[in-house]
């Protein structure tokens, strides 16, 4: 049966989520941040409506959202995909970049929830939201990625035990490293930030540096996984039989997440420790 989706940032996974919507015969309707973004949506199927949202301010993504749904007779899910991914030391993180990182990964899932909420319980729809394994397992140099993503985890939680009974269905996907732009990116800028070093911030974080240029880049040549396979879980959880509460996508999420849950935090500490030094 065809159903009407809305998914929430359209980049990398997103932009899977749309097509593999669309090609179930979906409706969907893609939230873009700029002209260029729409752009790419519409070149790749005209067909897909879009909604600028800019997910860094998330009481005009409610408000924005919740006119749009106003308009629909029905709506049967939202996929959230849109997220930022800082790098960096805590200790040298701009506290603009932590709220920043705070309002588009915590806060605008919030207010799409809330704005989407009443539509949703009207036809027993579904939202999904993208975490991270970082959500289970906080990493050195990602610290506000990860803070986020714990709280993420923790809001997710809260939601679908508040719904329970409601007819509407809350899920996380929660992959490890994916093969996107914005990982290509980031191994760029980290690059250039090491080049920039002063000698007294490279003896402080230096090794954190060049540990997480070494591991992102294996990752993201080796085991990440394909933006196709977190898609695949993203649109499992908004179409399939039975709902689940988390979906861990790709063999070092799942390695990473048991490996924190079965360890206590002092030996989680030698664990990334060890990544990082190799």
């Amino acid at each position: 049966m065809s159903q009407y989706i809305v998914v929430a940032g359209a980049g990398g996974v997103g932009r899977c989520v749309v097509a593999m919507l669309r090609a179930a015969g979906h409706a969907v309707i893609a939230t873009v941040l700029n002209e260029e973004e729409e752009r790419a949506v519409k070149d790749a199927d005209p067909a897909v409506e879009t909604l600028r949202l800019d997910l860094s301010d998330a009481d005009g993504v409610h408000t924005a959202l919740k006119q749009r749904i106003a308009t629909l007779e029905q709506l049967d899910g939202i996929g959230v995909c849109g997220a930022i991914a800082p790098l960096g030391p805590l200790e040298t993180t701009p506290l603009s970049v932590a709220r920043r990182t705070f309002e588009i990964n915590v806060l605008s899932d919030l207010a799409i929830f809330q704005a989407a909420l009443p539509a949703l319980r009207k036809s027993g729809g579904r939202l999904a939201m993208v975490s991270s394994m970082s959500g289970k397992a906080s990493m050195p140099f990602v610290g506000a990625y990860s803070a986020s993503k714990f709280g993420l985890e923790g809001l997710a939680d809260a939601m679908r035990r508040e719904v329970q009974g409601q007819g509407v269905a809350v899920s996380l996907v929660l992959p490890g490293g994916i093969k996107t732009p914005m990982v290509a990116n980031q191994l760029r800028d980290n690059a250039a930030a090491m080049e920039r070093l002063t000698a007294e911030e490279d003896a402080l974080y230096g090794a954190l540096y060049r540990g997480f240029q070494t591991a992102a880049s294996q990752s993201h040549t080796g085991d990440a996984s394909e933006p196709e396979a977190v898609a695949e879980a993203v649109v499992t959880a908004l179409t399939g039989d039975a709902p689940k509460p988390r979906y861990i996508v790709g063999e070092d999420a799942k390695q990473l997440i048991g490996a924190a849950e079965a360890m206590g935090d002092e030996e989680v500490d030698v664990m990334f420790a060890q990544i990082f030094a190799n």
